[in-house]
């Protein structure tokens, strides 16, 4: 049986959906390709998060050589998003890069487990 991998317009599919209707149905253990944010705790800042489908390709014959799967990256560590997958609000690639800019340009943005009371230290937008 020939494989052939899954194309990045059908890979991106549901993330292109989701962007125009948030009410796009998602389903439980089945995480899809795209950028997206995330909270690690109640009130903490909005982490960047990409879920990314690994393929496996052969060179030559340009077909899978093994099963395709999802993995979630979050601040340089690789992972499976399929127990975070619910919890995942999809974001335009632009918000993902500002996203991860500001966590790079503001220490309290980098604190993905603690709290952000913007009443104390507020920030600029789009700083």
């Amino acid at each position: 049986m020939i494989r052939q991998p899954t194309r990045p317009r059908a890979a991106f599919a549901w993330w292109n959906a989701a962007l125009r209707d948030p009410r796009t149905p998602r389903h439980d253990g089945e995480p899809q390709a795209g950028y997206f944010k995330r909270r690690m705790v109640k009130g903490g800042p909005w982490v960047p998060l990409r879920i990314r489908l690994v393929q496996a390709i052969d060179p030559v014959t340009r077909e899978l050589t093994e099963p395709e799967y999802h993995v979630a990256e979050q601040d340089g560590a690789s992972f499976d998003p399929c127990p975070i997958w619910t919890h995942c609000r999809p974001i335009s690639s632009q918000e993902y890069q500002d996203l991860l800019g500001r966590q790079a340009a503001l220490p309290m943005m980098a604190a993905t487990h603690a709290a952000v009371d913007l009443s104390q230290t507020p920030i600029q937008p789009g700083a």
